[in-house]
């Protein structure tokens, strides 16, 4: 009898245990491209907006000018996102002004990458999508801006270490590898604070693995964690942050499962 009691006493006290450590992991929501069901992609107002919904990153895309200045813009050219037409890389800054996201944000400009910055100090950490740019240039803006604690940068392997040569300190986030003996390789290779990934290509022996290794995991798939099937995946996978195109829902998602 004394051992049965013993034994239920053990098994209370895990449950609360691990209730505990689950109430208190808070998951880091990151806006991809901003809150842009609410403001166009990658731009200040969708940027403010994930700041108003609670969102702790806000994800950009960094690309380069012709006159080698650093705009947000998601696709190699600006047709899809504004009234123009043509490659990022074939157009100065100042024709890039000129361009508006639209008739329904006819006076919202594609905005550079220092403002970007400027609109996030203080609000938002930033994941910054390396698209086309200088790293050297990348870093040199969050450094004028006094945000190396505030940015992890996404890139290739080939990429990231060319931040990680020009200032040791930069969060830098790789695509997801693959097995978990691959994982562990690829973080004792590039010191990488986080690795990133579609929520289907990770197993919980894999972030068990990043973990272990001293790496977080952010996953990005966002449509599938606008359900509460998707929370519920990325709560058993333990991830750290998830990239979402709906911050609203998701930190609603988060917050019933005490994990805001």
């Amino acid at each position: 009898m004394m051992l049965r009691l013993v034994l239920l006493f053990l098994v209370l006290h895990a449950s609360a245990v691990m209730s505990a450590e689950q109430a208190s992991k808070r998951v880091i929501v990151i806006a991809h491209r901003g809150a842009h069901h609410e403001a166009p992609e990658n731009s200040l107002a969708a940027i403010r907006k994930a700041a108003e919904i609670g969102c702790d990153y806000v994800e950009v895309d960094v690309r380069t000018t012709r006159d080698n200045q650093l705009v947000l813009m998601h696709d190699g050219t600006v047709d899809r996102t504004t009234n123009g037409e043509g490659r990022v890389a074939d157009k100065t800054l100042a024709e890039i002004r000129e361009l508006s996201f639209g008739t329904d944000w006819p006076s919202e400009r594609v905005p550079t990458f220092d403002e970007a910055l400027e609109a996030c100090q203080g609000k938002l950490k930033v994941y910054i999508d390396h698209k086309d740019a200088s790293p050297a240039d990348v870093l040199a803006a969050v450094e004028k801006h006094k945000m190396l604690k505030e940015v992890v940068v996404y890139g290739s392997v080939e990429e990231l270490r060319e931040y990680k040569s020009l200032n040791p300190a930069v969060w830098i986030m790789p695509p997801h590898p693959g097995s978990a003996e691959e994982i562990d390789k690829l973080v004792t290779d590039l010191k990488p604070e986080t690795l990133d990934g579609n929520i289907l290509e990770w197993t919980v022996e894999q972030t068990k693995a990043a973990h272990e290794a001293g790496a977080q995991v952010w996953v990005d798939n966002p449509g599938i964690f606008d359900t509460e099937a998707g929370v519920l995946r990325a709560i058993e996978l333990e991830v750290d942050a998830i990239q979402t195109d709906n911050p609203a829902r998701l930190i609603e998602l988060l917050r019933s499962h005490k994990l805001r």
